[in-house]
């Protein structure tokens, strides 16, 4: 009977053994391939790897579809290399009651080397500051020199271009 005993304990513990080394082996494999493959991120947005947890897997958040405005989204700040604006397509818009004030941004900064292909009013608000709008984290950096206190943001600019400048007053010229 002892034997008998021992015999199947001995079986369980081992196909228990058996069980748990595999879901070690499983884990260890996710583990690495996001490690190898950074998780699924795209290089173009950051070159910081983020640890991925089981919580932010199994958090439920949804991926929501892009808006048709240019709505900042709210990120927290990461160190991203910059990515500089020069060949990309830069639309400026006029939030201020003057009139001309994109196109005289437009003819400086395409003298500057920027490509400007679209201008036109802001109708929303008047802006005090100037408001850089970018399509992808570590653009529009080298713009912000040009004006007074502008500040950037990424978010979805529904005109197609890459980056939106929306002048404030304080940048007329």
């Amino acid at each position: 009977m002892n034997k008998k005993m021992l015999k199947v304990f001995g079986e369980a513990f081992l196909k228990t053994l058996i069980v748990i080394l595999g879901v070690a082996i499983v884990i260890f494999a996710i583990y690495f391939m996001i490690q190898v493959f950074g998780g699924g991120k795209s290089n173009k947005n950051s070159t910081e790897d983020t640890p991925i947890s089981t919580e932010d897997i199994n958090s439920g958040d949804t991926l929501e579809p892009a808006s048709d405005t240019a709505e900042p989204t709210s990120e927290e700040p990461t160190t991203v290399e910059p990515i500089s604006s020069v060949g990309h397509s830069i639309e400026v818009l006029n939030s201020t009651d003057t009139a001309g004030v994109a196109a005289g941004w437009q003819e400086k900064l395409n003298g500057e080397g920027f490509t400007v292909s679209q201008i036109g009013n802001y109708e929303t608000e008047t802006l005090t500051s100037t408001k850089i709008i970018v399509s992808q984290d570590g653009m529009g950096q080298d713009l912000v020199g040009y004006f007074q206190n502008a500040t950037v943001e990424v978010g979805t600019i529904s005109s197609g271009a890459e980056i939106q400048i929306i002048i404030g007053t304080e940048d007329v010229q």
